[in-house]
């Protein structure tokens, strides 16, 4: 169930974060200890709460994606000083305890960022999407028909158990109709522009424009002169 996931993870990296800080307090003792035994103390507790941050991202993605820039901003900054810890504990350098002090810098920059992405899914866990939600719950509640169907609920809570399954039944039919609709529509549409591909415009005598007049052939000159000459 993902809100119980959700409930659970919240709580187990709230009590990691106020572990890792408690250590925190006892940073003069951390201080003096060569990187290789600080990794050693604190593997465990940072690999654990790299993954829980993980974690907490993709739910808080799947329960208010609306937020997204924000969740993945967050869980960055605590994650990046995370990694900036190994590394500076596994570099070579010539001052072990300097090294190990500047890794532990890195390591209280996490928790700050920490506890900004805990405040960040506590206010998710109190107010996710209500669409998200309402999708969410519903899937449970498919998911946990069989089980449900086993358990003896009052006459009322049946019938409207009853009522639910019919309305969805509808619904799913009228979506179902509708898609059928649909495609009938799109065939049309596309027996429509396969007809008026067809067609090509025609050429129109533009108003005003006469047609050329054939010229008439010349009469021979002869026949329109008079003869100077007369005949006998």
């Amino acid at each position: 169930m993902v809100f119980e996931d959700f409930a659970s993870s919240i709580s187990q990296f709230e009590e990691l974060l106020q572990k890792i800080t408690a250590n925190m307090t006892a940073g003069v003792v951390f201080e003096k200890l060569p990187p290789v035994e600080l990794w050693k103390r604190s593997e465990v507790d940072v690999t654990n709460i790299q993954s829980l941050a993980g974690h907490l991202r993709e739910l808080m993605l799947t329960l208010k994606p609306e937020k997204a820039p924000t969740i993945r901003k967050r869980t960055h900054a605590l994650l990046q000083p995370l990694s900036n810890f190994r590394e500076t504990l596994f570099r070579r350098s010539d001052d072990p305890l300097a090294a190990s002090k500047l890794a532990l810098e890195e390591l209280r920059k996490a928790v700050v960022e920490g506890s900004n992405l805990l405040d960040l899914a506590k206010e998710i866990d109190k107010k996710p999407s209500e669409s998200i939600s309402a999708v969410l719950r519903l899937k449970e509640v498919y998911d946990a028909k069989e089980y449900l169907s086993a358990i003896p609920v009052p006459e009322a809570t049946y019938a409207r158990f009853t009522g639910l399954r019919k309305n969805v039944e509808n619904l799913k039919l009228s979506v179902a109709n509708l898609e059928r609709a649909l495609a009938e529509v799109r065939k049309n549409l596309d027996g429509v522009l396969e007809e008026t591909s067809k067609y090509r415009p025609s050429r129109i005598e533009e108003p005003g424009t006469k047609q050329a007049e054939t010229p008439m052939p010349a009469r021979e000159e002869a026949s329109s002169q008079p003869s100077l000459v007369s005949e006998d």
